[in-house]
């Protein structure tokens, strides 16, 4: 993983820990990449 990935992921965490919504990642918390590499990866919930 690269510094600007890496730095990136940190942002998103603390972003979404202050309240945004985790669709608005750039990034894939699970994945550890950038969210459109993994995008078609996510499958939803089936409760």
């Amino acid at each position: 993983m690269d510094k600007k990935l890496a730095a990136a992921i940190q942002l998103d965490n603390e972003l979404e820990d202050a309240g945004m919504h985790g669709d608005d990642r750039r990034t894939c918390w699970t994945h550890q990449c950038w969210a459109e590499d993994c995008e078609d990866q996510h499958r939803p919930y089936e409760g």
